[in-house]
């Protein structure tokens, strides 16, 4: 195993994002925002889903100034750190699309290609990706031995499965990240507290910490102000340790030594007896959560729900089995959906 540093500086990029045809402005300000990073120390640095891109534009797009991913790469070399950031790349399927999450080491090199095992439906990622509405799932989970720990790879409402996060615990995940999208125009939710939330609960019943952002995605009347879905958040097993909502770096230390004492230990003598140090910090979680696990009663989790959606829908070749798909689920509600707003979302494939 690697010698681990007590303490890992991280980096949370939360930027004014550009959609669809000015989506070549983000790369850029990637390069800006990781060398501020750099120069207050981070690690590791952390950017929105699909940030710089492209991902909701056309994935050809001239005007982008350079590959983002490339010059990243340098960028990761010159400072000596860890960057996490993604793009929406073609599939071997025709008319279909992969979402990545990439993982850069100090050496400039990928060291991991996350793919999001489990996409959004259709309907969403028309919404999302400028049209682009089939994402294939990835293989499995991700999650990368590094010398500043064990890092596991997810992308945004992944936090919410609860399963999905446990697997990468399972694997000896210390941090995990999941970068947001973020809302690009009016819609009616508004979960910036629930999204929270679930980041606190996942660190706290996983033991890790649990770092995100997202686009703040600006023109055409886009307010994020009014409209953010977590902003920038790093949750702890114990607290949340550090949050912002304006564009920018977040820097936050994780006290990884902490984090080790804390998944070593269960209910004992010692931490079940009055404190000998008069210093003693109380522990804001329950110690032994990782290891009091009991799989004969998670069978049922892996069964088929009448609700479960087939993410499979695409393997005969046919991209629009999943309106029956939806059908289903819906129960037969779908198709008034459809007829009363005109659906479903146009869908294009770049």
């Amino acid at each position: 195993m690697l010698a681990r540093p007590a303490n890992v500086r991280v980096g949370i990029v939360l930027p004014e994002s550009h959609f669809g045809e000015e989506e070549w402005r983000n790369a850029e300000a990637a390069i800006r925002y990781a060398d501020e990073a750099a120069a207050k120390g981070a690690q590791l640095l952390l950017y929105p889903e699909g940030y710089p891109g492209p991902m909701t534009g056309p994935l050809d797009n001239p005007k982008f100034p350079f590959n983002p991913v490339e010059e990243l790469k340098k960028k990761a070399k010159q400072h000596a750190m860890y960057v996490i950031a993604g793009n929406v790349t073609e599939s071997k399927i025709p008319g279909a699309h992969l979402l990545t999450l990439r993982l850069l080491s100090p050496e400039g090199e990928e060291i991991a290609c996350y793919l999001r095992q489990q996409p959004d439906t259709p309907p969403l990622n028309a919404y999302l990706y400028g049209g682009k509405g089939h994402l294939l799932p990835g293989k499995g989970p991700c999650c990368v031995e590094t010398d500043l720990g064990r890092i596991g790879l997810q992308i945004c409402s992944e936090l919410w499965v609860p399963e999905l996060p446990r697997l990468l615990m399972l694997r000896g995940a210390e941090i995990i990240v999941s970068p947001v999208h973020g809302r690009h125009s009016q819609t009616g939710f508004g979960f910036t507290d629930t999204w929270k939330c679930v980041a606190r609960a996942r660190a706290a019943e996983n033991l890790f910490y649990v770092l995100s952002s997202q686009n703040l995605y600006v023109g055409h009347g886009f307010n994020y102000k009014t409209q953010m879905s977590a902003g920038a958040v790093v949750a702890g097993p114990e607290r949340m340790e550090a949050s912002m909502s304006e564009p920018g770096v977040l820097i936050c230390d994780l006290d990884m030594e902490r984090l080790r004492y804390l998944r070593t230990r269960n209910f004992d003598e010692e931490n079940l007896s009055k404190p000998d140090d008069p210093n003693w910090r109380p522990i804001g979680c329950r110690p032994g959560q990782i290891y009091e696990r009991y799989p004969a009663l998670y069978k049922e989790l892996a069964e088929p729900s009448e609700y479960a959606y087939d993410y499979e829908y695409w393997r005969e070749g046919d991209l629009d089995a999943w309106i029956p798909e939806y059908d289903r689920i819906y129960q037969g509600d779908y198709q008034r959906i459809l007829k009363k707003y005109g659906g479903p979302f146009q869908f294009k494939e770049r």
